[in-house]
């Protein structure tokens, strides 16, 4: 598989808007079920440790499948796995109305994570296809906000139709949601079948071993340092409606709101700072905030304690992630982008899906101050990873090039 090459400037092209409005519909109706499923386990009789279930087996399954998609990605058509994402997603939506018991909620909830993998998967590596390389972070950014967008709606969405009406409307609303899914991944076709091209994809596919054709070995150590980033996204999504039920505090929806508006702020700037200055000067940072937002999140008392934690969460990852996103793709080669992107996703729902199971274990047995803590370290960890692993692989490949230039020259 070929693919056209965007080579003008232009960032906002009609396959970049049908590719954000595809990842936003899917995001909101994905947080809407981050939110709302939690709620709806204690509602059949669970506790947090179930919670925590609901979302780790979500995102083994989607590391399952993750591989599948890079390689199909990679090899035949994005946009075969845009609409089986797409598809796959608003069916097991509209299929919770059936779900009246936990077992058949963690069964629905591990085969939703089929469609999450394909559509963060082909969404993100179409991205990479089409941004022009000169604005690559700029455009990874402003596609991000596509799910800044979908914090800010989902989780505040899932709330009120809960406690004005009942979990079966939020069902089906979230799956007309993911529908606008569909209808976009049927106008997305930029792509080019070139003979000569497939012949020498199968050429180095015989030649390649199988890990080779599921992960993109460029892409671990972005993936390493996301990994430890994403066990705080986890705790963040899955137990701060509960933490804040226990402690009697309304409205916690508003938390996702300002975390939103700190995201977006972040995500519009941070990706032009670092394509001029380098991802250290946004990374860093970001990681450092984040940091004070769950030590701030596990002392909180009041609404106003989870609106700063929120804030200051939104500011870190907002510059952490596009970065992270852009050095991942500029370190792939351009042929194994599906598989590079495939590695990054895998790396988001293993911190995710580890931290929601081990964590909700840890809030049944030392609280949720507990659980927030432990999302702090982990952040620590990520930085450790970025600034001892990817900082020197970032290195190393600068100075390969800048040797091959030299030789070039001579």
């Amino acid at each position: 598989m070929q693919v056209n090459r965007n080579n003008s400037e232009k960032l906002w092209t009609k396959d970049y808007w049908l590719t954000f409005i595809y990842a936003m519909s899917t995001s909101i109706a994905s947080n809407m079920l981050m939110t709302g499923l939690p709620l709806y386990a204690i509602h059949l009789g669970g506790d947090s440790s179930i919670s925590g279930m609901l979302f780790g087996f979500f995102m083994f399954v989607a590391i399952l499948f993750r591989p599948y998609f890079g390689k199909l990605s990679d090899e035949k058509s994005r946009r075969i796995v845009l609409i089986i994402g797409a598809v796959t997603t608003a069916f097991i939506t509209l299929s919770y109305l059936v779900a009246f018991s936990i077992s058949l909620l963690l069964i629905l909830r591990s085969l939703h994570g089929i469609g999450f993998s394909a559509t963060t998967n082909a969404s993100g590596t179409i991205i990479s296809d089409i941004v022009p390389k000169s604005r690559l972070a700029e455009g990874v950014g402003y596609f991000g906000l596509s799910s800044t967008i979908a914090t800010a709606v989902g989780p505040a969405l899932s709330i009120y139709l809960i406690q004005q009406f009942n979990y079966q409307i939020l069902f089906i609303v979230a799956g007309l949601i993911g529908l606008l899914s569909i209808v976009c991944s049927l106008f997305i076709n930029y792509e080019k079948r070139n003979p000569t091209f497939v012949g020498k994809a199968t050429e180095r596919k015989t030649k390649r071993k199988i890990s080779e054709l599921l992960f993109e070995k460029t892409a671990i150590p972005t993936g390493v340092v996301t990994a430890f980033v994403y066990v705080g996204m986890g705790a963040s999504l899955t137990f701060i409606p509960i933490f804040a039920l226990s402690l009697g505090i309304e409205d916690i929806g508003l938390y996702y709101t300002f975390y939103s508006f700190a995201l977006l702020f972040t995500r519009i700037v941070g990706g032009k700072l670092a394509d001029k200055y380098g991802s250290s000067y946004v990374i860093i940072p970001g990681l450092v905030i984040m940091t004070l937002s769950f030590v701030v999140l596990a002392n909180a008392q009041s609404l106003g304690g989870f609106i700063l934690s929120g804030v200051l969460y939104g500011l870190g990852l907002g510059s952490v992630e596009p970065a992270l996103n852009a050095i991942m793709i500029k370190l792939c080669p351009p042929d194994r982008r599906g598989a590079g992107n495939s590695t990054f996703f895998t790396a988001k729902d293993i911190g995710g899906g580890v931290g929601a199971i081990a964590l909700g274990f840890i809030s049944l047995h030392a609280g949720f101050k507990a659980v927030f803590l432990y999302s702090a370290l982990c952040i620590i960890l990520a930085f450790l990873a970025y600034v001892f692993i990817l900082r020197r692989q970032m290195r190393n490949v600068k100075r390969d090039e800048e040797l091959k230039l030299q030789a070039n020259i001579v």
